[in-house]
Order: structure tokens, then C-alpha cells, then sequence
């Protein structure tokens, strides 16, 4: 009895560990059997190395085993995503769903992706959810006094008039200031002695002309600035750099002339709109300051103005604040009236912009409205009241989040449409580099719900978890090789090509001169078979002589095998890569019949590489081409055209995919070599949030 229980209490540990090994936490895989656990490490080795068909093939063989088990599906899934085959991505992540898993993180990516090739037939909007101010930062705070005008550039940052400190502040993502503009012309004359300069540096007060209470500014395509110095009456134009360039406009009742503007607005021809609340009309300049024509005069009738505030410009209308009158008018683009938006409750409608969908907020003093234009219905801002208690401006970014004014409370509040604030994020793990570990670093890709790239983040919006219990700071992760470029030039080298070899040759030539000397490139041609001539190179006159290298033989039956091909070749590897494909044939739909270019753009953008198209046949554009292209934010080149090469490069290079570099410290254990460890990673922008659930192999 006594050998017995000692022999129990020996191999108690040994049955312990055996239950923790398939104990079904994020910590160990949750599998039933040996082999099933096998094919799935197996799977993830492969995966972290980018050899996506293997590891689809491995998650396949456990999913033999365990055909219900949500994890292996879920790495199943991600396999299939970076591989570009989305349709059965998203079929799995369905798959997820109807096992009965109630995964937000599954049911945000059936959102997304099963919706993304949907076209949009909303008419107008049920609900529009406050989040919270735009950020709580102290300096961005102290920076801000009364708001009376903002707008939101593509890049995320974001432009704040203040009406009480009298100036143009251009802050951060995360609201830190950038830059102030606050001052115009100078007032003193220039003198030309070095004794008289000291003394005017001296003693004078005011060098610059002020801005005082502006009310209104404006951004126009070319980057200029333009801000109603109300208090003035006048225009201030500035540069994209905030350097000052002219005034527009002088007090006065005449034509071109100004009594108090309101608000100002250019349009995409070069045309400037200025609400001249003093003289109760809409005034009309070119962006140099030349007067055009104006309309409107003081009254109730149609037409009339009392005390005209904002102003928005589309292709074929105009629409006016008449704040004084309680209502916006709708003119053409000539100034002649239209009709009049009216609603009951308005009591000071003055902030007007477009939304993205091209209807109309109206910020009305104590709320904000939506108006569709087509239906002449409106929608209220839920909460507007309450959180914006009173919104003079409004401005949508591109990924849908809308952000108000509040003049009297200092802040910049930030609102969303229902259906996107419960679509989040999209945040994809595509790798972990475990190199050094127990440093773990993630490439991590965040995208909108609309799959545009979200830039310019910070370390502070990265949060990890592993095993759903040890949190760990994020640092952004740098290296040489982040900052290097690779290049794949995809040459056609079909009999039709034959006839253009000179112009192939010069155009690869131009381009391969106008590279950097870190600046690697692979070689591919292609025709019915697809031929790769070497390894990554950054010579020159190797990288020339590669694509030189010509068979000019059969047709162009193996595009589709040599996209693949080039992808292929381009992953794992730090640097950034794009692909560059010189082609003469005009493809239809026959030779794409062999290739799913769905799959294929997918393949390259979820791996972070863009496919870039250089027409030098008769045909200067493809609509199979040129969509893979739009894809994977790639450019298409006319061979044809002037060309400046090294300005090609450069916008090749900045393309952004949102992809991040992180890292941060986990911790080793000798006894999990081998296994597997979960990780989770959050993204926090803006109040909306994405996570996506990963791991990796313990080295």
C-alpha cells in the first residue's frame, strides 16, 4: 500500500503537467490530440517564416482532427488572409462565427471584409455616438481657449481656430501643437542701415500685423491658408508652411471690399468665398485676392442676409448660414438663389461642412445636425446637447470620425456613426521575430473599416497581452534595414515585346539610375514560363544586365505565376518592398481568367506591397492592371510621358500600409521551449479600438 501511494505521489507532477499541457487556457493550445498539437506548431513556425501555403496546409491537417476547435480555425484564417485568398478568409471567419463563438474580434472582421466589396446605399444615418473629447492631453488643453473652426488633413492632424487667442494651431494625432499662426504682414518699413535695424528691433511693439478674433479659415488643394481676421476685415493667405503671403479684401462697403468676415471657403477652381457679415453678402474672390462678384444684400426675403456666417461650396451649389435668419440657403454657383433649408429648432445656424457622403452638417449653436440634401430630411447628433453644449464647427476625417468644436468649454469633441464605432479597427499581426528574445518584435498592420491605412501612431496606442494575464510596455522597434527599399522589376518578355526592347530597355535603365545605393532589385521576366535571373541586387550595371537579359519568345500566359512569384520572393525581410511591372501587351480578360486579381492584390497588400504598373505599349492603361494597382496603393506610369524618375521612386517609396514595428519584453522559461504562448494586441486611437489575437512559438 505504502509503494503504491509513494508511487502515486511520484507521478502526480508528471499527471499534472500532462493536464496543464492540454489544459484549455490561451496559454497552451487548445487540441485533443498529439498530432493535431503538432500540425498546428507546425503551422505557426511556418507562418512566422511567411511560407503561407505550408503553414494552410498544416492548419488543414489539424483541423483534420479537431474540425470544430475555434483556435486552430482562427490561425487557419489569418493563414489564408496573408496569402490573399479572402473569400475563404472570410468564409472560415464565418465558419467561427456559426460554431456559436461570440469572438468581438472574429465578428469585427466579418464586418469589415464580408461588407468591404458592398457598395454603400445608406441614405442617411439613424444615430451619431459622442466618444469623448479629442484628447485629454494637458499641453493640447492649455493650447486650446475657444474654438470656433477646426479641420482634419488626411495625415490625422488637425487645424484649430481660436477665436480668443486670436490665431491658427495645427496639432498632432495625439494633440500635440505643431505649429501657431497668429501673425501677418509686417507693419515697419524696411531700413537699410544695420544702426537703424537695431533700433527698430529695439524698439518697436507690434512688428507684425495681428490677428484678431477670426471667425473662419480655410484650406485650399494647394495647401495655402486663408483666415477671416474678422476683427480686420480682411483675409490673411498663408502658405502650407504657415508663412504669410498676402491680404485679400479692405474695410469697406464697395465692391472687393469687407466689413467683418465670417467665414471663408475655396473651392477645387480656384475660387475664394467670403461671408461678409457686415455688409450682409457673399463676396467672391480668385485665391490671388482679384475681386469676382458677390450677392446677397441685408433682409428676410429670399436671397437676403442677416448677418451671413457659414459657407460650403460643392460642383453645383452653394450653401449659406444665414445665421440672423435662422436658416441656410441653397444658391448655384453663380450666387443665384435656390431654395431655403429651414428646420424648427434652429436657433443659430452657423458652422457648415460636407460629410463624407457629400450631405450637410449644421452646427446650430446648441446642436449639431445632419441634412440630406436629395431627401430634405435631417438627423440630430445624439447627446450633441448634452456633450457639445455649444458647436460652432464641424469636420469628418477619412475614417469616418467626426469632431466638433465646443466654443464655450474649450474642447474638441469627437463623434462616430453607430456602425463604425462597433467596426473599430482593423488590426492585423502579421509576424512576431523572436531573434532576440525574450524581446518579442510584431509587425502589426491597423487599418480603417474601409481598409485605409491609419498613420501616424504612436508607441502610447500599442498595448500587449500575453497568456490574457501579463501586460507589457510597447516601443517602436528600429532598424537599418526599415528605412532600406527592395524593388521587383517584373519584365513582359513575350515575341510582342520584341518590338519595343529599346524602350524597355531605356525605361528599366532610367529607373534602376534613378535608385539610392542601398536600393535593392530582383529580376524577373516572364512570357508562358517565368525565368528569375540571380538574387536581390544593388548594383547597377548587374541589375541592367538582368533585365538585358531577353527571350522575346510565346505570349503572356504566365503573368498571373509571375506575380505570385514576385510576392513570393519579396517577403521576409525588414525592408520595404514594391513591384514594378514593365509590360507592352494589352491584358483582357482572357489572360486574368487563369488568376484571381482579387487574390492577387490581396496577397501583396496584406504583406505590405505595392504593384506598380509601367506602360510602354500602344496601350497606356489596363483595367485588370490598373485595379491591382489601386489595390495595393501602387502608381501607373505612361512610358510614354516625361517622367522624372527619382520623383517615380520616391512616391513609390512613401506608399503606407499602415504597418508598425513593435516590440516589447516578454520572459523566458526553458520548460516552454517549444510550446506555444498567446499574445494579444490592442490598438487604441481616437477612442475606437481594434485587437487582434496572435502568438508564437517559444524558441
Amino acid at each position: 500500500m505504502r509503494l503504491k501511494l509513494a508511487a502515486i505521489i511520484l507521478l502526480l507532477p508528471t499527471f499534472i503537467s500532462l493536464l496543464n499541457a492540454f489544459d484549455k487556457t490561451p496559454y497552451y493550445v487548445n487540441t485533443e490530440t498529439y498530432d493535431s498539437y503538432r500540425e498546428l506548431i507546425r503551422g505557426v513556425h511556418y507562418y512566422n517564416q511567411e511560407r503561407y501555403d505550408a503553414s494552410i496546409a498544416s492548419f488543414r491537417t489539424s483541423l483534420n482532427t479537431n474540425p470544430t476547435d475555434k483556435f486552430i480555425r482562427y490561425w487557419y484564417s489569418k493563414a489564408l488572409y496573408k496569402a490573399g485568398y479572402m473569400s475563404l478568409a472570410i468564409n472560415e471567419w464565418l465558419n467561427i462565427s456559426r460554431m456559436g463563438y461570440d469572438d468581438p474580434i472574429i465578428l469585427s472582421k466579418i464586418n469589415k471584409y464580408y461588407s468591404a466589396n458592398i457598395e454603400d446605399t445608406r441614405e442617411s444615418f439613424s444615430n451619431f455616438i459622442y466618444l469623448k473629447a479629442f484628447s485629454t492631453n494637458a499641453n493640447f488643453m492649455r493650447n486650446i481657449n475657444q474654438p470656433i473652426q477646426l479641420k482634419v488633413l488626411d495625415d490625422g492632424t488637425i487645424y484649430v481656430l481660436d477665436y480668443n487667442d486670436s490665431s491658427l494651431k495645427q496639432f498632432d494625432v495625439n494633440g500635440n501643437l505643431i505649429k501657431k499662426i497668429s501673425q501677418g504682414r509686417r507693419l515697419e518699413e524696411s531700413q537699410l542701415s544695420w544702426w537703424r535695424k537695431a533700433v527698430q528691433f529695439v524698439t518697436r511693439v507690434y512688428p507684425y500685423e495681428k490677428l484678431e478674433n477670426p471667425r473662419g479659415f480655410d484650406i485650399d488643394t494647394d495647401g495655402n491658408i486663408y483666415i477671416a481676421n474678422t476683427k480686420k476685415d480682411k483675409i490673411f493667405k498663408y502658405d502650407s508652411n504657415g508663412t504669410y503671403i498676402t491680404n485679400i479684401g479692405v474695410s469697406g462697403i464697395e465692391n472687393g471690399q469687407l466689413l467683418g468676415p465670417n467665414s471663408v471657403y475655396a473651392d477645387n477652381y480656384g475660387r475664394l468665398y467670403v461671408s461678409d457679415g457686415g455688409n450682409n453678402r457673399i463676396v467672391v474672390f480668385d485665391v490671388n485676392g482679384n475681386y469676382l462678384f458677390s450677392f446677397g444684400k441685408l433682409g428676410e426675403n429670399e436671397g437676403e442676409f442677416f448677418s451671413p456666417a457659414g459657407i460650403v461650396v460643392n460642383q453645383n451649389n452653394i450653401f449659406v448660414a444665414d445665421l440672423g435668419n435662422k436658416r441656410v440657403q441653397k444658391f448655384d454657383i453663380s450666387g443665384n438663389y435656390i431654395s431655403t433649408i429651414s428646420h424648427e429648432m434652429f436657433k443659430e445656424p452657423r458652422g457648415l461642412s460636407f460629410s463624407s457622403d457629400g450631405n450637410l452638417f449644421i452646427a446650430d449653436g446648441s446642436k449639431v445636425y445632419y441634412y440630406d440634401i436629395k431627401a430634405n430630411t435631417f438627423t440630430l447628433f445624439n447627446n450633441s446637447e448634452r456633450y457639445t453644449a455649444t458647436p460652432t464647427s464641424i469636420a469628418e476625417d477619412k475614417n469616418g470620425a467626426i469632431y466638433l468644436t465646443d466654443f464655450i468649454s474649450g474642447r474638441i469633441d469627437v463623434y462616430t456613426r453607430k456602425e463604425e464605432y462597433y467596426a473599430n479597427l482593423d488590426v492585423f499581426t502579421d509576424k512576431e521575430y523572436l531573434s532576440q528574445f525574450p524581446i518579442v518584435v510584431a509587425s502589426v498592420t491597423v487599418r480603417d473599416r474601409f481598409a485605409n491605412p491609419i498613420i501616424g501612431l504612436t508607441a502610447d496606442n500599442f498595448y500587449i497581452t500575453e497568456n490574457d494575464t501579463i501586460e507589457s510596455r510597447v516601443g517602436f522597434y528600429d532598424s537599418p534595414e526599415l528605412h532600406e527599399y527592395r524593388f521587383v522589376y517584373l519584365i513582359e518578355d513575350s515575341a510582342t515585346a520584341r518590338n519595343y526592347e529599346s524602350r524597355i530597355k531605356e525605361e528599366i535603365s532610367n529607373f534602376t539610375l534613378s535608385l539610392t545605393n542601398n536600393d535593392e532589385v530582383l529580376v524577373i521576366h516572364y512570357n508562358d514560363g517565368v525565368y528569375k535571373l540571380d538574387n536581390y541586387s544593388s548594383a547597377n550595371l548587374r541589375i541592367i544586365e538582368n533585365a538585358n537579359n531577353f527571350r522575346f519568345s510565346g505570349g503572356i500566359s504566365a503573368l498571373g505565376e509571375a506575380y505570385y512569384e514576385a510576392i513570393r520572393l519579396s517577403l521576409n525581410s525588414f525592408k520595404k518592398t514594391a513591384i514594378i511591372h514593365f509590360s507592352v501587351s494589352d491584358i483582357n480578360d482572357s489572360a486574368f481568367a487563369s488568376m484571381d486579381f482579387n487574390d492577387l492584390s490581396s496577397f501583396a497588400k496584406n504583406n505590405a506591397i505595392s504593384l506598380n504598373q509601367v506602360y510602354l505599349g500602344l496601350n497606356k492603361n489596363n483595367y485588370f492592371l490598373d485595379l491591382i494597382s489601386k489595390n495595393t496603393y501602387g502608381y501607373t506610369i505612361n512610358g510614354d510621358s516625361s517622367i522624372n524618375y527619382s520623383e517615380a521612386i520616391g512616391n513609390i517609396k512613401n506608399i503606407n500600409f499602415g504597418k508598425y514595428y513593435i516590440y516589447y519584453n516578454s520572459f523566458r522559461n526553458l520548460r516552454e521551449s517549444g510550446q506555444y504562448r498567446a499574445m494579444k494586441v490592442r490598438v487604441q486611437y481616437r477612442d475606437m479600438f481594434g485587437e487582434e489575437e496572435s502568438g508564437y512559438i517559444v524558441p
